[in-house]
């Protein structure tokens, strides 16, 4: 019995770390929270997703348990800057996840785990892939967008594995014609590529390449060398032509060269007869299609919009399979090329020199959308209600003065677009389009809605916008609605009237879009408070005078647009509008920043531009969904200077036309910021690490009274586009003026070293909360105000 006792007695409890350390010896918290086993029982998933970390705990790197049972790794959405080498230590991982981290690097030594399947680093800056990635023999999926990349691993044409590799978005301008051995999907979208390598490889096994968004200047010749490639993306580059040899690439199924300078295309492109699937070619300057285009047998989708093309190839009547065809915005005068298409499902012909429709386009059996917008069509003819599979049709934008008594009568129309012609009435009896859900008829000359609308028992969409209605009848199944620009007579004493009765019982209940621009409105209709599912209302170009409390009511308002009114103050209560995301009052009477605006969550973007705002709150509160902030054409003396980051989401910020005169100090912590714009102002100065605005495309500073530029300004690494014209930088520019010109549009003329601006009348800086007694004593206020209030000034300009 002592001998058991004293047996206990010895025992040790297990180590957290080294030799025979177990999961649980490591700290509790650590266990509960992050340390979760999966549905086994025996395997473990590491979880530290959105923990607002800035490393992780050295114990799980050095603890036996958890590296044998550890498959999952999670740590997205964290402040991470690196991993340790000792991740490998986790041997049998299978899943990586460290997405939304602040990493510049990652270990190499994650190319050790033989079990790895996905790797996830997305939105990330790291410089550099593992040089080895190819060793981590199970490695099927990688993950690597938006980074600081700029090549790919030499030997990642050597993964027998990988099967979906992602590296978009990075600053990679070349890679090595070993990628074309991989049997993987290639994401290289959105890079600095400036060429295709020759394909001069011994087993090219590569299927999908996407490399659109680069800019690309020509293919290699070698291209036929790709026996397996199934699927090329080379749309948004800067291609001028087409090799012949991409008519030997035998499998090509998907080819999209969409968005580049083409004039043509090679004949020899009619030799994927049997593969060719998907061709786009929009946005080119292509000015004629090869004559042989029905070779293509298997071809299914021809998108040719926004080219040169007059005339479509007479053998286009002969593809077989096709099904859609997209010749949008070319200079076609006639669409007799497709009539013959019996199997053609979807054509779009949309901004053409078309006149006629021809008679015989019933021939087409099996159309079901037909796009006809912006040409010069003034009738529809009445075989066109002979198509009975067509459900949609979009004529808007042409002169067309009458219905035929076809349409409809022998189909299942749902979508109608006749906006923009000459229509002065509608038919009669509209119950032949009973199958409507969608029906826009906005700016024609149409006096009357006929009563038979009420027949419209599926329509959900209506826009009669910009004609001469003074009264009309509705369908109560409505979820959208344009009235706009309609000399509707508002009675609030007529209960006939649409406006007076909306809302009321079940009439126009489910709507949640209105727009009631343009109707000489002095208040809201009161039946609109009444509209309980709305989540868009605009009422811009009216003389209202106030939103009243009762716009509070509409609490799943999403978007409010009140422009071109007479607004000068909003109801206090608008607070109460937690969904609201899009909030435009531009072009009213405003003075005041109402605080009420500062608790709209949600709020995405905010115009508050061309009013009479002098002073702003002194933060933005909690608006930190907010993408969108326009406030020019204001009187605006100053901006917020306290706790700038609240405005962490934002992407485009315009500031101009007023008189502020500094920037706060912590601006350039804005890093979504692409847009930005303070031309017209009093700035005298900018602060220091401008470099941090790392998304910044565009800078306007023009029209200020700058002296100088901070020599970080030539840091920013995505800008485009910089205007400091028309300010008083007379001595010198920042010593890497030249490097930024290499690589952004600089516009910096006209300064003045005499220009000034009159003085305003800005409310002055509290000097500090009251010094406590000590910091009297020695004649400071506040460290932490003090440092609020101090503007960085520019760095000197070189010499």
């Amino acid at each position: 019995m002592s001998a058991k006792r004293g047996k206990k007695k010895d025992e040790k409890p297990p180590p957290a770390t080294g030799p025979g350390s177990r999961i649980i010896a490591l700290p509790e918290p650590l266990r509960k929270k992050h340390i979760k086993r999966l549905p086994d029982g025996k395997k473990v998933h590491l979880n530290f997703g959105t923990a607002n970390m800035k490393s992780l705990p050295i114990e799980i790197y050095d603890n036996e348990e958890l590296s044998a049972l550890t498959v999952r790794f999670n740590a997205e959405n964290n402040r991470l800057k690196k991993l340790p080498k000792a991740l490998a230590s986790l041997e049998n991982l299978e899943y990586i996840d460290v997405k939304n981290n602040a990493m510049t690097s990652f270990p190499a030594s994650v190319s050790r785990l033989k079990k790895l399947v996905t790797l996830d680093i997305t939105n990330n800056s790291v410089k550099k892939l593992p040089p080895a990635i190819h060793k981590a023999t199970s490695l099927t999926t990688l993950l690597a967008p938006n980074n600081r990349l700029r090549a790919l691993p030499k030997n990642i044409g050597k993964s027998g594995s990988l099967v979906y590799v992602d590296v978009s978005g990075n600053l990679i301008k070349s890679f090595k014609k070993g990628v074309y051995e991989t049997g993987a999907h290639m994401v290289l979208s959105n890079n600095r590529l400036t060429e295709m390598p020759a394909a001069t490889v011994k087993k090219p096994h590569i299927k999908r390449l996407d490399l659109d968004h680069n800019s690309i200047a020509f293919v290699p010749d070698s291209i036929d060398r790709l026996k397996c490639l199934t699927h090329l993306d080379l749309s948004h580059n800067s291609l001028d032509e087409l090799p012949a040899q991409i008519g030997m690439v035998k499998y090509l199924h998907y080819l999209d060269v969409s968005d580049n300078s083409l004039k043509g295309i090679p004949d020899e492109i009619c030799c994927l007869g049997y593969a060719l699937d998907t061709l786009k070619l929009s946005n080119n300057e292509i000015a004629v299609l090869p004559d042989d285009i029905h070779k293509l047998r298997k071809l299914r989708v021809l998108e040719v919009a926004h080219n040169q093309i007059e005339y479509m190839p007479t053998s286009t009547a002969q593809l077989q399979a096709i099904k859609t065809i997209s010749v949008t915005g070319n200079k076609l005068r006639s669409m007799k090329f497709a009539v013959s298409l019996s199997s053609l499902e979807h054509l779009y012909v949309a901004e053409n020199a078309v006149e006629v429709i021809p008679d015989d386009i019933f021939h087409m059996k099996a159309l079901v959308t037909l796009d006809v917008a912006g040409n010069g069509i003034r009738e529809l003819p009445e075989s066109i209600g002979k198509l009975k599979a067509l459900k949609s049709l979009n004529a808007a934008r042409n002169k067309i003065s009458a219905l035929p008594e076809s349409l409809g009568q022998e189909q299942l129309l749902t979508f109608l677009d006749l906006s923009e012609n000459r229509l002065t009435a509608l038919p009669g009896d509209l119950r032949k389009l009973r199958n409507l859900e969608s029906f826009h008829v906005g700016h024609n000359e149409i006096a009357a809605m006929p009563k038979s609308i009420e027949y419209l028992y599926q329509i959900r969409s209506l826009d009669v916008g910009t004609n001469g209605l003074t009264e009309l009848h509705l369908p109560k199944t409505l979820t959208r609605l344009v009235l706009s620009d309609n000399p509707l007579m508002v009675n609030p004493t007529d209960y006939r009237s649409t406006l007076v009765v909306m809302g009321d019982k079940d009439h126009l209940r489910n709507l949640t879009h209105l727009e009631l621009c343009k109707l000489g409105l002095d208040e809201i209709p009161p039946s609109v408070f009444n509209l309980r599912l709305l989540k868009h209302l605009d009422l811009s170009r009216n003389h209202i005078k106030s939103l009243t409390d009762n716009i509070c009511k509409l609490r799943a308002l999403e978007a409010l647009i009140v422009c071109s009114n007479d607004l000068e103050s909003l109801p206090v209560g608008l607070y109460a509008l937690q969904q609201l995301r899009r909030l435009v009052l531009t072009e009213n009477g405003l003075t005041e920043f109402l605080p009420a605006i500062l608790k709209l969550f949600s709020l995405e973007e905010l115009d508050l531009s061309h009013n009479s705002l002098r002073l702003l709150p002194d933060h933005f509160g909690d608006l930190n969904k907010l993408m969108r902030l326009d406030l020019s054409h204001n009187e605006l003396v100053m901006f917020p200077q306290d706790r700038v980051d609240v405005l962490a989401s934002l992407y485009e910020l315009d500031v101009s036309h007023n008189h502020i005169d500094q920037m706060p100090i912590h601006f350039p912590y804005l890093y979504r910021l692409k847009i930005l714009r303070a031309k017209s102002n009093d700035l005298t100065s900018l602060p220091g690490e401008m470099e941090r605005l790392r998304s910044l495309e565009v800078f306007d500073l023009s029209d200020n009274i700058l002296t100088a530029l901070p020599e970080s300004i030539c840091k920013l690494p995505a800008l485009k586009t910089l205007d400091v014209s028309d300010n008083k930088i007379t001595t010198s520019f920042p010593k890497a003026w030249e490097n930024l010109r290499q690589r952004a549009s600089l516009t910096y003329g006209d300064q003045s070293s005499v220009k000034e601006r009159p003085p305003q009348d800005r409310p002055k800086k509290e000097e500090e909360v009251k010094p406590s007694p000590k910091g009297k004593r020695k004649g400071k206020g506040s460290p932490n105000s003090a440092r609020r209030n101090v503007i960085k000034s520019a760095p000197p300009a070189s010499t």
